[in-house]
């Protein structure tokens, strides 16, 4: 009998060590399928950010004078105000789905040319209000002139450097 109970002990002790070792390898698929999802969860969210600010782009590209605006009349100001709505929508789709530094520095590079817009009176009580709270951050820091963000200057019809949304010779802005 001794030696069936020396048996017993041994397979007890082998039982153990396979539950141990069957344990700490269901516990590393479970890390390695939650460390590939939580990647993965990463990259789906980038992939999002990016593909709205694709749709910026592509409306910037078939509005170039929007996207640097130096307007005159009305109308033009209506598609203006617009777009520039379209931009604020993106950028807190952008911030809701990958809210990184990196986005905020690319948001405020977009938003600087219609610092003349953001911090007018009209758009402050009106659709600044509507924006997210991470939406006006970016929109204070670009008014205050912060970060890397700088109001950009263009070149008007007669060769004077210009502010967006100034008066330049030929094309009156009515906002």
């Amino acid at each position: 009998m001794p030696d069936f109970q020396r048996f017993n002990q041994i397979a007890n002790m082998v039982k153990g060590y396979a539950l141990a070792i069957g344990v700490a390898v269901a516990i590393g698929f479970v890390w390695a399928w939650w460390t590939n999802r939580q990647r993965e969860h990463v990259e789906d969210r980038g992939a999002r950010a990016r593909a709205a600010y694709q749709r910026y782009l592509h409306q910037a590209l078939l509005t170039p004078e929007l996207a640097e605006p130096v307007l005159g009349g009305p109308a033009e100001m209506v598609r203006y105000k617009l777009f520039v709505a379209n931009l604020l929508t993106i950028a807190d789709e952008i911030l809701i789905v990958c809210p990184t530094a990196a986005w905020r520095e690319t948001l405020m590079r977009q938003l600087v040319p219609h610092r003349s817009l953001l911090v007018g009176r009209e758009f402050r009580d009106g659709t600044y209000r509507d924006c997210t709270p991470e939406v006006r951050a970016l929109i204070d820091r670009v008014a205050e002139g912060g970060g890397s963000a700088r109001v950009m200057t263009y070149p008007d019809a007669g060769g004077r450097v210009v502010e967006p949304l100034r008066q330049s010779s030929s094309r009156a802005n009515t906002g």
